[in-house]
């Protein structure tokens, strides 16, 4: 068996933070409306070869990649943060300014007055709360125990969350050498997704880790084993240990994880195992 190691191609670094912010098909940073009318999008013609994995799910062929505004797309599910901020694009235009945005407080953190107190230290008193009498009488006294004041609660002024900045454009967009460079490096992530995927290749996105992409024979050997490891195996632990005895050590734990939660994926999977099989190939550019 060859080896994984050599197989593995650590895929483009643009996944960016994420944002709390998500769009209604995936976890992934909404890109701005902005940024979808002025750059509109770079379409790329369907094919059928490869494997796509989005947060854990078997996203089924054919496949069509798209430059969508700022981020990817393919099949119309966006797989990627955005890979240059449209803020970038912004700040390229005569009359853009920064502006400081006032971060609101969490409904669920405390407000200034009602914030947590701190606690002072107890601090014991030198007189006995001790009621038995006989006990001043007595030729063998008990030790006398020193009572204790209950702690003292001051107010903490809560500290107000560090205001944000934005760019801001009033004027019409227009485009110039450097928002053109830019689109230029989001249209070759695309080109480099799409190609990988039409030599057979294999992505798995993700919006908690870095995409993963590999080469055609870990493709392939993921169509062989794979499968059989989401039908077999119903707990993580299992699940892991099953698939990292089948070579699949490139995929991190966070990647693997999503995968267990979609395991019901490997219907669709041998299904695609068999069309490949009996095809020959991965597939042609439909």
């Amino acid at each position: 068996m060859v080896k994984m190691v050599k197989c593995i191609s650590i895929v483009i670094a643009f996944a960016l933070p994420l944002f709390a912010q998500a769009n209604s098909k995936s976890a992934f940073a909404t890109v701005p409306k902005q940024a979808l009318v002025e750059l509109k999008a770079t379409v790329g013609k369907p094919f059928s070869s490869g494997l796509v994995f989005v947060d854990g799910k078997f996203l089924d062929p054919p496949y069509k990649v798209e430059r969508y505004g700022t981020a990817l797309r393919i099949n119309g599910i966006q797989v990627t943060n955005e890979i240059v901020p449209w803020t970038e694009f912004l700040k390229t235009q005569p009359g853009a300014r920064v502006e400081k945005i006032e971060t609101p407080q969490s409904a669920d953190a405390p407000a200034a007055d009602t914030a947590p107190a701190a606690e002072e230290p107890e601090v014991e008193e030198s007189y006995d709360s001790s009621d038995d009498i006989d006990d001043l009488f007595d030729d063998d006294p008990k030790p006398k125990k020193k009572a204790k004041k209950p702690a003292v609660k001051r107010p903490v002024k809560a500290t107000p969350p560090p205001p944000t900045t934005t760019i801001v454009f009033d004027g019409e967009f227009k485009p110039n050498d450097k928002t053109k460079q830019m689109v230029a490096r989001i249209n070759k992530a695309r080109t480099r997704v799409e190609t990988t995927l039409r030599n057979g290749g294999c992505y798995f996105f993700s919006a908690r880790s870095m995409p993963i992409s590999v080469d055609r024979l870990p493709a392939e050997m993921l169509l062989s084993s794979l499968p059989d490891v989401m039908k077999s195996n119903t707990t993580f632990e299992q699940f892991s240990s099953a698939a990292r005895s089948k070579g699949l050590t490139f995929i991190s734990d966070k990647v693997m994880r999503d995968l267990f939660r979609n395991r019901l994926d490997y219907i669709r999977l041998q299904a695609r195992a068999k069309a490949v099989k009996e095809g020959g190939k991965w597939g042609t550019t439909l």
